[in-house]
C-alpha cells in the first residue's frame, strides 16, 4: 500500500488560533479545504441551520404547490419508491409526510427480481387509480412509463438524484427528461442548487420540510423524518459534505440522545442489541442499513416500508430483517471466495467483467464491491436474470464507470448509474464484447491497482492522547467524501503483539512511547502480514509461539499508519488507534 502524505499551504497556526482549536486539527480542515472562519465553523459545528433554502433547487416549489392543491381537492397519491436502503427510506419519509397533512397515500416498490429497478409499464398500468404518482429515488430515465402514466390521467412528479439520461448529439451528448409535470433532481440542466450530491430520502426530507411550511403546519415529524434521512445518506454512500454531512450529523445526534418515536426503528436497534447512546455512523452503515437493504434483496422491500411504519407491536418484522441480513452475509461471502480463487487462476483485465450465471442477482452489487476492495480494479458482476443478464457495477478512484459504460451503452437494455456504481441490464451474447470494449479503451496503469492511503499528517507518539481524539470527533461522522483523519507515526516500539478474535486474523498491540506512556491498537486483518514480516528478525519457534497465541511479548519497532479512535465499552471511554498499515 502507498502512502501518501498531503501537504498543505495554509497557515495552520494561524487557523488554529482563529478557530481555538489543535493545531492537527487545523491541519485537516485545511486538508478537507476549509480555510476561512465561516467554513470553519460550519464544519466544527454542523447545524440544521446552515441548510439551503429548498425553494433554489429547480421544481421543488412546482412539485410542492402540485401536492398541496392535490391535498386539498382530495386526490389519491401514490409513492413510486425503490428496493434499496435510499428508496426505503425515501419511500417512508414521503409516506409520513403526506400523510401527517391528510392525503390519501398508498406506496408502490418494484421487486427486484421480477421487475428489476426503476419504473415499467406494467406496474404503471397497475397504479391507473392514482391520482398523482410520485417517484423516489427513480423516475429521472423513465421517459416511456412516465408518458404512460400520464396517458392514464395521472399527474407526475420525480424526486430522484440519478444522473439525467443523454443521447448522443453533434458529437457530444444532449439531456433528455421525462415529460412529468415537475422533475425535482439537482443534476438536470438549469438547476443552479448549491449542492447536487444529496441521496434520494435527504431530497425527500427537503420536499417534505417546504410542504409543511408553504402549507403553515408544524412540522412534528422533523425528528423521524430527519434520522431517515440521516440512514439513507450513510447507506447510499454519498459524499459526507455540505448538507450531507449536516443530515448526517444531526440525524446521529438525534438518533444517539433516543430523539425520536419511530416504532420499527427502535425494534430493529433492539435487534441488533445496539445501544443508543453508542451508535456510531458505523453501526448505521454496516449493521443497521444492511438489515433495511436485505429486505430487497431476499424478499420484498415492502418488509422495510411496513416495519418503519408499524404503529404498534415491530419485533417480528425488525427480526425478520436481521434473519435475511444472516441469509445475504451466508450468499455474499461464498461467492465472493469462490470468485475471487477463479480470478486468481489467469491474469487479470483492467477492467473486470464477471459473468457468474447461477448468482442470486439481489447481491451482484455487493459481490462487485467485495472484488473491487479485494484486487483495486473497476469490477461489474452480472448474472442470468429472467430474461437478460443483470448486474452492478464498481469502482476505483480515477475511473468514471459510469462514462465508461455509457460509450458501451448500445450493448445495454437499461443503464444508469454515477462514476462509482451503475446497474446495467443487457443480453449475455453482449458481456464478452462489453469486457472487450472497456478493457481496450482503459487508461489505468499498474499505479492504479496499488491502493493507496492518503495521510493527513505525521505525528511524534506524544501527541497521540485521549484529548487528540476527542477534538477530532468534532469532524465527524466520518464516510466517503470526510474519510477518517490518518496519520504515520514513524519508529515507535511495540511492548506486546498478540492475536484476539475468533478469525484469527486481529491483533492487539501495545506501543511504547519513549516517555514510557503505553498505547493501545488494533490491526484488523493483519496477522499474516505482521507474521511475513517477522522472518529474519524472531526465529521459527517464536513466530510459531505468536501465531499459536502462546507469545505475546514481541518488541519490534514499527511505522504505523492509523486512526485514532474512542473506544467505548460498558460506559468506559478509552484512546485506541486503529492501524490500517504497518511497516517494520
Amino acid at each position: 500500500m502507498k502512502w501518501n502524505i498531503r501537504e498543505t499551504d495554509a497557515d495552520i497556526r494561524l487557523m488554529a488560533e482563529v478557530l481555538k482549536i489543535n493545531p492537527v486539527v487545523a491541519r485537516i480542515l485545511a486538508n478537507r479545504g476549509v480555510r476561512s472562519k465561516n467554513s470553519g465553523i460550519r464544519f466544527l459545528s454542523p447545524a440544521k441551520r446552515f441548510m439551503h433554502d429548498s425553494r433554489r433547487m429547480l421544481g421543488m416549489e412546482v412539485a410542492a404547490g402540485l401536492v398541496l392543491d392535490g391535498i386539498e381537492s382530495g386526490r389519491k397519491f401514490t409513492i413510486y419508491g425503490d428496493y434499496d436502503a435510499d428508496g426505503i427510506c425515501a419511500t417512508v419519509i414521503m409516506l409520513k409526510a403526506l400523510r401527517g397533512l391528510g392525503a390519501a397515500c398508498d406506496y408502490y416498490i418494484p421487486d427486484r427480481e421480477s421487475e428489476g429497478y426503476g419504473m415499467n409499464m406494467a406496474a404503471v398500468e397497475s397504479l391507473a387509480d392514482a391520482d398523482i404518482l410520485i417517484t423516489v429515488d427513480n423516475g429521472i430515465a423513465a421517459a416511456p412509463e412516465i408518458e404512460r402514466a400520464k396517458s392514464l390521467g395521472m399527474t407526475v412528479i420525480i424526486i430522484d438524484h440519478h444522473e439525467p439520461p443523454t443521447i448522443e448529439d453533434g458529437g457530444g451528448f444532449r439531456e433528455v427528461l421525462p415529460m412529468a409535470d415537475a422533475i425535482v433532481d439537482p443534476k438536470q440542466t438549469g438547476c443552479d442548487y448549491p449542492f447536487d450530491s444529496l441521496c434520494a430520502a435527504g431530497l425527500c426530507y427537503k420536499f417534505a420540510k417546504l410542504i409543511y411550511e408553504m402549507s403553515e403546519a408544524a412540522f412534528v415529524m422533523n425528528n423521524d423524518l430527519l434520522i431517515f434521512a440521516m440512514i439513507a445518506t450513510f447507506c447510499d454512500v454519498v459524499d459526507l459534505v455540505d448538507e450531507n454531512r449536516l443530515i448526517a450529523a444531526n440525524g446521529l445526534a438525534l438518533m444517539r440522545g433516543n430523539f425520536f418515536e419511530n416504532i420499527g426503528l427502535k425494534a430493529l436497534v433492539k435487534a441488533r442489541n445496539l445501544n443508543y447512546n453508542e451508535i456510531r455512523a458505523y453501526d448505521i452503515g454496516f449493521i443497521l442499513g444492511p438489515c433495511i437493504n436485505a429486505t430487497g434483496r431476499l424478499d420484498s422491500a415492502r418488509l422495510g416500508v411496513e416495519l418503519f411504519m408499524a404503529e404498534d407491536d415491530a419485533e417480528t418484522l425488525a427480526n425478520r430483517l436481521v434473519e435475511l441480513n444472516e441469509e445475504r452475509k451466508a450468499l455474499t461471502a461464498d461467492v465472493v471466495e469462490k470468485t475471487l480463487e477463479e480470478l486468481s487462476k489467469n491474469e487479470l483485465d483492467k477492467v473486470l467483467v464477471i459473468h457468474i450465471p447461477d448468482m442470486h442477482e439481489s447481491i451482484a452489487g455487493i459481490v462487485a464491491g467485495r472484488i473491487k476492495d479485494a484486487l483495486h480494479r473497476p469490477t461489474i458482476v452480472l448474472t442470468d436474470g429472467a430474461a437478460a443478464a443483470k448486474g452492478s457495477a464498481r469502482s476505483i478512484e480515477g475511473y468514471n464507470i459510469f462514462e465508461e459504460m455509457q460509450k458501451c451503452r448500445d450493448l445495454f437494455m437499461r443503464f444508469g448509474g454515477h462514476a462509482m456504481a451503475a446497474g446495467v441490464t443487457l443480453d449475455a451474447a453482449n458481456i464478452a464484447e462489453l469486457r472487450i470494449r472497456l478493457n481496450a479503451d482503459c487508461v489505468l496503469d499498474e499505479s492504479d491497482f496499488v491502493p493507496s492511503l492518503l495521510i493527513d499528517s505525521e505525528m511524534d507518539a506524544d501527541e497521540i492522547t485521549f484529548e487528540l481524539a476527542q477534538n477530532l470527533e468534532k469532524l465527524g461522522p466520518f464516510g466517503k467524501g470526510n474519510r477518517k483523519p490518518t496519520f504515520v507515526t514513524r519508529e515507535i516500539f511495540t511492548e506486546t503483539c498478540e492475536i484476539i478474535g475468533k478469525s484469527g486474523d486481529t491483533m492487539r498491540i501495545t506501543f511504547r512511547t519513549e516517555e514510557g506512556r503505553k498505547i493501545y491498537g488494533v490491526a484488523f486483518k493483519s496477522v499474516e502480514k505482521f507474521a511475513n514480516a517477522l522472518e529474519g528478525r524472531y526465529s521459527d519457534e517464536i513466530i510459531e509461539g505468536f501465531l499459536s497465541r502462546s507469545i505475546r511479548n514481541l518488541t519490534v519497532k514499527m511505522d504505523i499508519a492509523y486512526h485514532l479512535e474512542i473506544n467505548e465499552w460498558n460506559g468506559n471511554k478509552n484512546l485506541q488507534i486503529v492501524i490500517a498499515d504497518f511497516k517494520l
